[in-house]
């Protein structure tokens, strides 16, 4: 017996979105501008996953809040169709040789699943690739694990931009030389 669904009627303001076929796997693509909502709401519920409250996620909104301009210079990982998380790479005010990881979230139902190493991964050789000697992590407390498991280094701390009174650690990963900053397409596996 089999029985079949059928799929919900489209409206004027629902977005039309094509089931990715079985088996895809994970992709590694640029983001696009128009992601920058569904990024930002990553963003946010990733820093939630800490057990952050309510008001301090509040604070910290505006901060996780990308523009379609950032959105479109970030890279993001889909599993299966679902995107999983993403990073976005800036130039430092340091110098030219320096970047920044301005931002790496992964969505709580991957976190542990090997997604965010494969977006340091991915940011350490677009840094490479566009020439950076450095790049610094401003990092979540909670995040310092994953960056020192990942060769980083905590060279320092940062005041908060969202909340007053609240450092955090500063990181700085130094980049071996060459890197490419060709895409990756897909893998695999991440695990």
């Amino acid at each position: 017996m089999s029985i079949d669904h059928a799929a919900p009627p489209q409206t004027a303001h629902a977005t039309r979105h094509t089931a990715p076929a079985a088996g895809v796997g994970l992709v590694l693509r640029p983001a696009r501008a128009d992601e920058a909502p569904l990024l930002s709401e990553l963003a946010l519920r990733s820093k939630g996953w800490w057990g952050h409250s309510a008001s301090f996620l509040r604070a910290c909104e505006a901060e996780l809040t990308l523009s379609p301009e950032q959105a479109a210079k970030a890279v993001l990982v889909e599993v299966d169709g679902v995107v999983a998380g993403f990073h976005l790479l800036a130039p430092s005010s340091v110098g030219s040789d320096v970047g920044e990881l301005d931002m790496l979230f992964v969505d709580p139902p991957f976190i542990g699943s090997g997604i965010g190493r494969i977006l340091f991964e991915d940011a350490r050789r677009s840094a490479a690739g566009r020439g950076w000697t450095r790049v610094q992590i401003e990092a979540d407390p909670q995040a310092r694990p994953f960056y020192e498991r990942l060769g980083a280094v905590q060279v320092g701390e940062r005041l908060s931009r969202s909340v007053p009174g609240r450092s955090l650690p500063l990181f700085e990963l130094t980049l071996r030389g060459g890197g490419s900053s060709r895409p990756i397409g897909r893998a695999t596996y991440w695990r």
